[in-house]
């Protein structure tokens, strides 16, 4: 019996029925309303934001984020909270700085959750781990590890900035000086 099919039995006495992978979805129908069918959206007029400026379900602010958030993980990591319920962090290493978003259930709203973008701010000791490791010059050997240990200094940075994010009083946005936080959702 592999592994899959034992995990299988363990959650069906539980009562979970897992999805067959190899069930593939139908496509959803075309609404039935007398407008031509279109996936794509229709281009902003000259008042309105440009999609790219707004992240998508943005319920605080007007949602507009920097490029620096916006840019693509050259790393990532995702946990849940061990000690906050129903929480749950995606950490980013993006252009050599580390972003931490933290979502968090919310019991009021459509999508019923709240998520935080929490970066080190500019000049905190956090922020230089990753650009020592980057302008480092060093052996052949050295280069060889870089990438393990920019991981192992993600999860490290990671930590501090939960830790920090905790420290403050997310209901007022109110954080210690060492992060920078947007509400995002």
């Amino acid at each position: 019996m592999t592994l899959d099919e034992q995990l299988a039995e363990l959650l069906a006495q539980l009562g979970v029925v897992l999805e067959d992978p190899a069930e593939e979805l139908a496509p959803a129908p075309p609404p039935t309303t007398g407008v031509p069918y279109s996936t794509r959206r229709p281009a902003p007029t000259g008042s309105e934001q440009e999609a790219e400026d707004i992240l998508p379900f943005a319920l605080e602010g007007d949602g507009a984020v920097d490029e620096e958030a916006r840019g693509e993980a050259e790393l990532s990591l995702f946990q849940t909270s061990r000690e906050h319920f129903g929480v749950f962090y995606r950490l980013d290493l993006v252009t050599g700085a580390p972003q931490l978003r933290i979502f968090l259930p919310e019991s009021q709203g459509a999508i019923k959750m709240r998520c935080y973008l929490v970066r080190a701010a500019i000049g905190s000791p956090v922020r230089d781990w990753f650009l020592s490791t980057r302008t480092h010059d060093g052996s052949s050997a050295y280069a060889e590890t870089r990438e393990t240990t920019e991981q192992h200094l993600l999860f490290a940075a990671g930590e501090a900035l939960k830790r920090l994010f905790w420290l403050g009083e997310p209901d007022r946005m109110q954080f210690p000086a060492e992060i920078e936080v947007e509400r995002l959702l």
